[in-house]
C-alpha cells in the first residue's frame, strides 16, 4: 500500500495518447500530489457544485452514439478487496453518470446508457505510464499497477465522425480504497474516483481547480473519504446534456 500521507489529495490530470489505428485516442487520470490544506482553500474558493456551470470536453465533443457495453476483470482485483463490493461500486459510479445523479434538483435528461456484460480475462488497453495502448474494441475496466503517482487512469477512442468506440480504465491494486463511507480510514472512496474516471468515459474532461474545485470533473478530490464527487454538480450534468 502507499504513504497514507499521499492521500491528503489527489490530482487529476489528462494527458495525449499515440493514435490508435482506427482514430484517435486520449486519456485522462486520478495522480497523487502531497497537498492538505492548500488544495482545500482552492476548492473552498469556488462556487457550490450546484451553483457552478462550467464543464469540457476531453475529445473534442466526441461522444458515444451507442450503449457503453462493458466487461471487469475481476480476476485483477486486490485480494484485500471484495471483487463483487468492488464491482458493485463501479456499476454504481457507471450509474451516477447515466442517470445524471445530483443533489441539485436537476433532472435526468441525459441519453447516455451503459450495460455491465460480466467478467473478462482481458486486460484494460492503458498503458504502466498512463498512457493509451492499442484499440482493441472491447471496453474493459480493471486493475492493473500504474507508476509512480496515478491512481487510475480512463483512455477513450474516437472516430473522424466524433464518435467514441472504446473506452478502457485502470486503477491501481496499490491504492488504498475505501468501498463505503462507514468503513473508510484515511482511503480513497472508490465510487468518486470512478464516477470521475467515467465521466472521461463518456467525453467529459477536467475543469480548473482553482475555480470549479466542487464539481465531479475537478482535478483534485479534497482529501482523504472524500465522496462529494460521486455526486455531479451542474456543470458536470450540463455537460453531459451537451453531449447527450
Amino acid at each position: 500500500m502507499r504513504s497514507l500521507v499521499l492521500l491528503a489529495a489527489i490530482a487529476l490530470a489528462s494527458a495525449a495518447a499515440p493514435a490508435a489505428v482506427l482514430g484517435s485516442s486520449a486519456s485522462g487520470g486520478t495522480e497523487f500530489r502531497p497537498g492538505g490544506d492548500a488544495f482545500n482553500v482552492r476548492a473552498a474558493a469556488s462556487p457550490p457544485a450546484c451553483n457552478d456551470s462550467a464543464y469540457n470536453f476531453l475529445a473534442a465533443g466526441a461522444s458515444w452514439n451507442q450503449t457503453l457495453d462493458w466487461r471487469f476483470r475481476m480476476s485483477s482485483v486486490p485480494s484485500n478487496l471484495d471483487g463483487a463490493d468492488v464491482l458493485a461500486v463501479i456499476r454504481k459510479a457507471f450509474r451516477n453518470i447515466v442517470n445524471s445523479t445530483n443533489t441539485c434538483g436537476l433532472a435526468d435528461q441525459v441519453s447516455a446508457t451503459h450495460d455491465y456484460l460480466g467478467t473478462t480475462t482481458r486486460r484494460p488497453a492503458v498503458n504502466s505510464d498512463g498512457t493509451c495502448g492499442a484499440s482493441d474494441g472491447r471496453n474493459v475496466v480493471g486493475f492493473g499497477n500504474l507508476d509512480s503517482y496515478w491512481a487510475g487512469v480512463t483512455c477513450i477512442w474516437w472516430d473522424g465522425s466524433g464518435h467514441i468506440y472504446e473506452m478502457d480504465m485502470r486503477l491501481d491494486p496499490q491504492q488504498a480504497w475505501a468501498l463505503d463511507f462507514q468503513s473508510c480510514s484515511n482511503e480513497l472512496m472508490m465510487e468518486a474516483l470512478v464516477t470521475h474516471e467515467v465521466g472521461h468515459a463518456y467525453g467529459l474532461d477536467h475543469v480548473s481547480e482553482n475555480q470549479h474545485g466542487r464539481l465531479t470533473m475537478s482535478r483534485y478530490i479534497d482529501g482523504n473519504c472524500e465522496n462529494q464527487e460521486s455526486k455531479l454538480g451542474r456543470g458536470d450534468v450540463l455537460g453531459l446534456r451537451d453531449l447527450y
